[in-house]
């Protein structure tokens, strides 16, 4: 389990504590929406809950006036009525099934469509802390869940409580003291039912949460980055099965514990029916001896018994998996309430069009309090300049491009674009005119034409191949099965290191944004490539206000300007030549990291 998920169970409170109203009352508005499905449904429920009320009647006239008074025709007119109403029966309850069954796949879409937007509103801290295995897990499986209590509950709950509520009348019709005996039991069945329901909700909340935790281990180790990781190193592939063994069994153990506590409400609600049968042979029984009851009205009552025990039952059990449910729904009602760390503050505005000038304005900033990773740090980008990071490891180049992008805010200062506060422009807005290309390249399992249009959804073929002949990406496309509509697999792995560069760099040349932020996106290219792809990219680089973290000596010596970082803060900037003359910071660097490139300058 990621901290994201340690942390949000603690807000959850005690789990097995929290109060279920407020959860229920939330599904129901959920379900609410539904109302005309559930409502055809309900009705279908209604009207078969009232023939099934037919058929003890039917059964005492059958006895008492046609076997007993030995008239055979009313015989095959009331046994045909039966099989007519059996007829009706199974029409309907086919009607109801669809019904209901709709409502409660419409009900799940609802429920994952929700959390899916909820997910993508989320900031980077966000996806930094939780794992892809976690999300998975809560976007299927707690809905999976979702999804089949509230099939059963409402193809359940409106006909049992109607044939309960009918057969309790008919009963106290017929013999009212017969009827308060068999009532009598209904309070020790309903209050086992609401116990292991309680029990049952418990011991779900728990293995969702271990659920998780097996789920994000095994996506982390058998996708392809797993693999190659694991390969790669040697790593012991008898611990990885170890620790999935070990986490499969805990799961066994809460599974069988679950599983054990629905077989305790199944054994529960079966002797029922044979108490309610035993109290109505004893007392009924009897009165029939003493000439008090028709067998007739007998034979119906222990029909109306059956029926009434199999509803009661039918709710308990219902009352048992709801509670269970609500483990799946607090974990996903969570995520949807979760609030985005960065989101758009009630003033701002949308910009239609930027320069892209940036301002950086004594800007200090931390991941965890207590730790800065930057301080006090100030520059100006004028429009259209290219702008160069460099500096040791952790010294805030990473950083400085995520609050660019807003990523994250300030911990203190402001940073500005065309002197508007990024805290006050509409996130959506901002990154309509931003662009990045990213140290690790991203690419969906998707096809070529897909994974370019992510960038701009609405370009035609013309543009989509001048962009990708512009990250020297064209040839290699074509030579694809598909060509541009050829699958790239997952990650991308059809593709080399250097290939998914080619295609980052396309995207964005795709796109064309007024601000252009790059980690190096040509340190995996030959240099003859580079050299040609920086060229066809020197218009867009022009256009736009460009930020780029540095690992080449050709950006170092193309930037107007060079910003050299340490430890969070600004240390010098100017001009490579002029950087070398008087930083010392700069002049290790180059020496440790550029100086090997400058013996062939035939790439610059």
């Amino acid at each position: 389990m990621t901290s994201s998920d340690d942390g949000l169970h603690g807000r959850l409170g005690s789990r097995d504590g929290h109060p279920s109203w407020p959860t229920v009352s939330r599904v129901l508005r959920i379900v609410a929406c539904h109302w005309r499905v559930l409502l055809v449904g309900s009705i279908m429920g209604l009207a078969v809950a009232l023939l099934w009320l037919a058929q003890p009647v039917l059964v005492s006239l059958i006895i008492d006036r046609a076997i007993i008074g030995g008239d055979r025709r009313l015989l095959i007119i009331l046994a045909g009525s039966m099989l007519g109403l059996a007829l009706c029966i199974l029409l309907l309850e086919a009607l109801r099934s669809y019904c209901l069954a709709l409502a409660g796949e419409r009900v799940v879409r609802s429920v994952r469509v929700m959390l899916f937007e909820s997910l993508q509103r989320q900031s980077h801290g966000f996806f930094v802390r939780t794992s892809s295995g976690a999300i998975s897990s809560r976007m299927w499986n707690d809905t999976s869940s979702i999804q089949a209590t509230v099939g059963v509950a409402f193809y359940d709950v409106f006909g049992a409580v109607v044939l309960l509520i009918s057969a309790l009348v008919f009963m106290f019709i017929w013999s009212w003291t017969l009827a308060l005996l068999c009532v009598s039991v209904l309070p020790l069945i309903l209050g086992a039912s609401i116990f292991l329901g309680q029990r049952n909700q418990k011991i779900e909340g728990r293995l969702l949460s271990h659920l998780d935790r097996l789920v994000a281990f095994t996506f982390e180790r058998l996708n392809i980055n797993g693999f190659m990781l694991i390969n790669g190193l040697g790593y012991d592939k008898r611990l990885n099965s170890k620790r999935f063994a070990d986490g499969a069994s805990e799961l066994l153990k809460l599974s069988v514990a679950q599983s054990m506590t629905m077989q305790s409400v199944h054994i529960t609600l079966v002797v029922f029916p044979i108490l309610i049968a035993a109290i109505i042979y004893i007392y009924g029984g009897s009165k029939v001896i003493d000439g008090d009851f028709s067998l007739g009205k007998l034979t119906a009552y222990i029909g109306l018994s059956a029926m009434l025990a199999s509803h009661v039952s039918s709710l308990a059990n219902l009352n048992a998996n709801f509670m269970g449910s609500l483990a799946p729904f607090r974990r996903v009602f969570a995520w949807l309430d979760l609030t985005p760390e960065i989101e758009d503050s009630e003033d701002a505005v949308d910009l239609s069009s930027i320069q892209g000038h940036v301002s950086f304005k004594d800007v200090s900033f931390e991941y965890e309090t207590g730790t800065p990773i930057l301080k006090d740090l100030s520059f100006q980008i004028p429009a259209g300049q290219l702008i160069a990071l460099v500096g040791p490891s952790g010294s805030g180049k990473t950083t400085v491009t995520y609050l660019m992008l807003r990523f994250y805010d300030p911990t203190s200062g402001c940073i500005e674009i065309d002197r508007h506060d990024l805290r006050n422009v509409r996130l959506a807005s901002l990154r309509q005119h931003v662009g990045v290309v990213p140290q690790e390249n991203i690419v969906f399992n998707a096809t070529v034409k897909e994974n370019m249009l992510v960038a701009k959804p609405d370009a035609d073929d013309e543009e989509l191949i001048a962009s990708c002949k512009a990250a020297q990406l064209h040839e290699l496309v074509e030579k694809l099965p598909h060509g541009y509509d050829s699958m790239l697999g997952e990650f991308g792995y059809r593709l080399s290191g250097g290939e998914r560069q080619r295609l980052a760099i396309a995207r964005v040349a795709l796109k064309r944004p007024s601000v252009l932020i790059m980690d190096e996106p040509t340190s995996s290219l030959d240099s003859v490539t580079e050299r040609a792809i920086r060229e066809a990219l020197m218009p867009l680089l022009r256009e736009s206000t460009t930020v780029v973290i540095a690992h080449r000596l050709s950006t170092i010596l193309s930037a107007d300007v060079v910003l050299v970082l340490d430890e969070g803060r600004l240390v010098d900037a100017g001009r490579h030549d002029e950087l070398l003359d008087r930083c010392d910071l700069y002049r290790r660097l180059f020496q440790e990291q550029f100086a090997a490139q400058s013996k062939d300058r035939s790439d610059v």
